[in-house]
């Protein structure tokens, strides 16, 4: 009979583990999003530099330079550039010193960023959010928005 018991209790814990809800990824953010409010999909803004405004939700940003927690949020900025190297794959986007085009990959707790000395012709803005240590959130939450400088 006891071992009957054992069984039965190491059943029980079983299935109570199994049940259990996962613990909370810092890396995993369900309910954010990220909408570019200007300039919209398909607008025409003049040439000189271009301010791109986004909304982030369910989530704080925190400057990278003053996170204190891994999961201390904030966004990268691209204009122009192939995103996927970065977006969802666990690589980090080069920063300060190292990133080579800053004007153009920008990292900001700000809802906003203003890409210089935009030329005229077609352009594609990704707005993402980040971790501190500069790594996408997984699931990814991002936003593109493909424009006209004229």
């Amino acid at each position: 009979m006891p071992t009957r018991t054992l069984g039965l209790s190491l059943l029980a814990v079983v299935l109570v583990t199994a049940c259990a809800a996962p613990a909370a990824s810092p890396t995993a953010k369900p309910l954010s999003t990220i909408t570019i409010t200007a300039p919209k999909a398909g607008a025409t803004v003049p040439t000189g530099d271009v301010v791109v405004t986004y909304d982030v939700s369910d989530v704080t940003l925190v400057p990278a330079a003053n996170a204190l927690k891994p999961e201390d949020y904030h966004v990268h900025a691209a204009m122009d550039m192939d995103t996927s190297t970065w977006i969802g794959t666990g690589i980090a986007v080069l920063s300060g010193s190292q990133n080579p085009t800053p004007t153009r990959l920008m990292h900001t707790a700000a809802k906003t960023v203003t890409f210089p000395a935009v030329a005229a012709g077609e352009h594609t803005v990704t707005v993402w959010l980040s971790l501190a240590s500069h790594v996408s959130v997984r699931p990814p939450v991002s936003a593109t928005v493909k424009f006209t400088v004229k």
